[in-house]
């Protein structure tokens, strides 16, 4: 139950801060969006068979914290995106992600028997849902509390005029923005909204690397390989 949470609060929380972060600061359109995660998404459905077969070969205990260390690097290299870093650059780190967070999500599933399996699954989805829910709210909380407190700094160091600051606050926080706005306001806004993705994914980063050691300590059992 820990493993499902840990891994969809992980899982989650990339995927909406790339999300925001294509959409809000590189502007990309939803198409464009779509694409780029689907190196996220189509390796982490990949995976799923590979990883049944690995977990039943070697336990545990290995793909676990490999599969959260894994996370964690490819999530702290994802911290370092910026405004003008090209697709080219993160497409891997993204392929990464969704690997390790499938070897993850799959072996809760392979720990019983096939007669068990579909209540294995109700189970481990209920706290995959405690996941989703606590990555969406806690960092979308946390990216919301970290632009309001960057987004000052940034608009002097683009020299932006104090009296636009308040406009420039107000479309930010509203979501709203008729996309007219100067180059400089534009950069800083990014600027701002780029350091509160960064803080999330170092928060997931921390989060999924804390998960492997105990991962690597507390699990004991080995997969049930079942009948032939």
């Amino acid at each position: 139950m820990f493993v499902a949470a840990v891994s969809l609060f992980g899982f989650t929380g990339v995927s909406i801060l790339s999300v925001l972060f294509h959409k809000r600061v590189q502007r990309l359109s939803a198409l464009d969006v779509g694409g780029r995660l689907l190196a996220l998404f189509g390796t982490y459905v990949v995976v799923a068979y590979a990883a049944g077969r690995l977990i039943r070969r070697t336990g545990f205990i290995l793909p676990l914290t490999l599969g959260f260390v894994l996370g964690a690097a490819a999530t702290a290299g994802l911290a370092t995106m910026g405004p003008g870093t090209p697709y080219s650059h993160v497409w891997w780190l993204y392929a990464l992600f969704g690997a390790a967070s499938r070897m993850v999500a799959t072996a809760a599933l392979v720990s019983v028997s096939h007669e068990r399996a579909g209540m294995a699954s109700g189970a481990v989805n209920a706290f995959r849902q405690v996941g989703t829910v606590t990555g969406s709210s806690l960092l979308g909380a946390l990216l919301a509390g970290r632009l309001p407190s960057q987004l000052p700094d940034r608009l002097e160091a683009h020299g932006v005029p104090r009296a636009a600051w308040p406009a420039v606050e107000h479309a930010v926080f509203s979501g709203r923005s008729d996309g007219a706005a100067p180059p400089n306001v534009t950069a800083a806004v990014g600027d701002a909204f780029t350091f509160g993705v960064h803080t999330g994914m170092a928060v997931i980063a921390v989060v999924l690397l804390c998960a492997a050691p105990a991962s690597a300590l507390l699990v004991r059992n080995r997969p049930r390989l079942g009948a032939a």
